[in-house]
């Protein structure tokens, strides 16, 4: 039998270190994906005008939202909501800064919202298998 990932104490829920320590991993993991296409894919996508359907352009704030959630996931040890209310509260966030800064895109706030399916997806897989 595995251990618990999540444990309740006085009626607040907890998250076990194991799975903090894998949120961490995830969020090391997805740090090092969005370097690799920064550095790597996002230049020879524009030098050589290939059209990738905006994900070059796009990308941060697909992986933005799961990497925020993650590390988020990993500097708390109390799980008061549900998993889909820190992607959401993440999502929201992201989003107000684009409203706020003055980089405003259609793109981004779709993307914005995909991060936020994403970023729910791995939460769920990571407290659902890491025992």
């Amino acid at each position: 039998m595995g251990r618990l990932i999540i444990f309740k104490r006085d009626n607040v829920m907890y998250l076990s270190k194991r799975t903090r320590l894998v949120f961490f991993i995830v969020c090391v993991s997805l740090l090092l994906v969005i370097s690799v296409i920064n550095f790597a894919y996002r230049p020879y996508i524009y030098e050589n005008g290939i059209y990738d359907f905006y994900f070059a352009d796009t990308f941060t704030n697909i992986w933005g939202v799961p990497i925020a959630t993650c590390l988020g996931m990993v500097l708390t040890q109390k799980l008061v909501y549900k998993e889909i209310y820190y992607s959401m509260a993440v999502c929201l966030g992201l989003i107000c800064y684009e409203v706020i800064g003055l980089t405003f895109d259609y793109k981004d706030i779709i993307a914005t919202f995909i991060g936020a399916l994403l970023s729910y997806a791995i939460n769920k897989m990571v407290i659902r298998y890491s025992c």
